[in-house]
């Protein structure tokens, strides 16, 4: 295998699965996993439902680990120095690997199963991502994937596929659970159904479990989107997402929001930065957390449904360019009606606005928001060989920043703006963040953002610019308002998560043979 070794026998006691909890114990466990960064949480996996198999000898495949606070301080070094630099975040390493259930891990039979698990370890990881190159499961067949203290998501089954693979979200930990149920009758050909074919080995700690990144872990002068701040936006901040990608041999994230079109028929079109995603085969790698915010202005709130719960699979790459930095994505499938997203509206006139509001996550934390001044025009602040005037200069902000995770993320005209509240550019960086000397404040740093109307004309074909796919119809229209997901907006705040009820029998034991 690539990268890896393959072993029969379980880690070193230090890595050791725990033994089997009580029913109430591992109950508790999940809740609290779920309320704390829940994710597609259905049914339970059979390993952590059948308490008597907990301790199973499964197989692990060990690929190279990673030193985390090395890598971080790596990194790190480049972005200290004083200059514009881009605000994507590299989260991962990828590991090439090939294994199957036809040649790895174990199988086993319940009354009605077929049950494949092999053990992903890469130590000194803080969590990890799964990569499938290919991915075709059986009818009936649902794949799980179990990450430390019982944290699983799934199922997952043959419709998650996206151009014959998929990309797994995160799962906190080095030691990674995967699980294949398959219907007896259909075992022989469930064991070349999968192929995974790389491991992102995480070093950021994004699930926070050493408060490194992830929730809570962004400058102290950023502003949740729930706070005062936010009022005046609740469409714009419901059309962010953070999202994963995979490039370069590597795992970033970064930030991206829903556009509505003139046809209003709400296709999903996700815009972003081209130095986020350029390509096809990064724009099926991605992974978009959506309502990833917190419900109280000055602590950290989860809503009831967890940070990390709605979370949707692969998009299609339709259009990008570099000296605007943008990249066009329609997601793969709708988002589920439960979560009351909303198609923010752009503007594509180049009209100066009066003030800029920008909605991102910052160092992958819940959503922000930050409150810059009237911009400018200007080359880009990334590229030092674009001389033409393709980005808004604004800054310093008067509320919040953005830090690395921002990149991609819209800026909006402001309240104030005669035409308020749309979409007019996208971050490709710059050297604002919070303040060294006074932590609570931003700095007097400044961010570029690549123009909307930019990347609006121009280019070589409907591969290379917005109009074509934002205006399908070509009305003329130079700006269109936002639309909510439903044909209505939503009535109450709520927190925007669909419900994954827990089973009865959780702590059920599995007849296995």
């Amino acid at each position: 295998m690539l990268g890896a070794t393959i072993r029969r026998t379980d880690m070193p006691c230090h890595h050791r699965h725990r033994q089997p909890r009580s029913v109430p114990a591992i109950a508790l466990v999940l809740a609290l996993l779920a309320t704390a960064a829940g994710a597609r949480q259905g049914e339970p996996p059979l390993s952590l439902r059948a308490v008597a198999k907990l301790g199973v000898d499964v197989p692990v495949a060990t690929v190279a680990g990673i030193d985390a606070a090395a890598r971080v301080a790596e990194l790190e070094r480049p972005a200290a120095h004083h200059g514009m630099h881009t605000k994507r975040m590299r989260v991962a390493d990828m590991r090439e690997v090939a294994f199957t259930p036809a040649d790895s891990g174990r199988w086993d039979r319940t009354d009605e199963l077929q049950v494949w698990r092999l053990r992903v370890h890469a130590p000194g990881a803080t969590d990890l991502q799964l990569a499938f190159g290919h991915y075709d499961l059986p009818r009936g067949a649902r794949l799980y994937l179990i990450g430390a203290d019982g944290y699983y998501q799934g199922p997952y089954t043959r419709a998650d596929a996206l151009a014959g693979g998929f990309h797994s979200p995160l799962l906190p930990g080095d030691v990674a659970t995967i699980e294949l149920q398959v219907p007896a009758a259909l075992a022989d050909t469930a064991r070349d159904s999968v192929t995974l074919t790389a491991v992102g080995v995480g070093f950021r700690d994004l699930f926070a479990r050493s408060k490194a990144t992830g929730p809570g872990t962004s400058g102290a002068c950023n502003v949740n989107v729930v706070c005062p701040l936010g009022q005046p936006y609740p469409g714009p901040i419901r059309a962010v997402g953070h999202y994963q990608f995979t490039r370069d041999g590597g795992s970033y994230i970064c930030s991206g929001t829903l556009l509505n079109n003139t046809a209003q028929n709400r296709k999903n079109y996700f815009l972003t930065a081209a130095h986020c995603v350029s390509s096809a085969a990064e724009a099926q790698s991605m992974v978009v957390y959506w309502n990833y915010q917190s419900t109280s202005c000055a602590t950290l709130t989860p809503p009831a449904g967890g940070y990390f719960n709605d979370d949707q699979h692969g998009a299609t790459l339709r259009a990008t360019r570099d000296d605007v930095d943008f990249t066009l994505v329609e997601l793969a499938g709708a988002p589920e009606a439960a979560w009351n997203l909303y198609y923010a509206g752009w503007d594509a006139s180049g009209a100066v606005p009066a003030g800029t509001i920008g909605i991102h996550h910052p160092m992958g934390d819940a959503k922000k928001i930050t409150a810059g001044p009237q911009p400018t025009s200007q080359p880009s602040c990334i590229d030092s060989s674009v001389t033409a005037t393709t980005h808004w200069l604004t800054g310093p902000y008067s509320q919040g920043t953005t830090e690395g995770g921002s990149s991609g993320s819209a800026l909006f005209s402001n309240a104030s703006s005669g035409t308020p509240r749309r979409v007019i550019g996208m971050l490709s960086g710059g050297d604002a963040s919070c303040s060294a000397l006074t932590p609570s404040q931003p700095n007097d740093g400044n961010d570029c953002y690549g123009k909307l109307s930019v990347a609006w004309s121009g280019g070589s074909s409907s591969a290379s610019r917005l109009r074509e796919w934002l205006d399908p119809g070509s009305t003329g229209a130079q700006s269109l308002d936002g639309i909510d997901q439903g044909s209505t907006p939503p009535t109450t705040g709520g927190d925007g998560h669909s419900r994954h009820a827990m089973p009865a029998d959780i702590g059920a034991r599995i007849p296995w043979h």
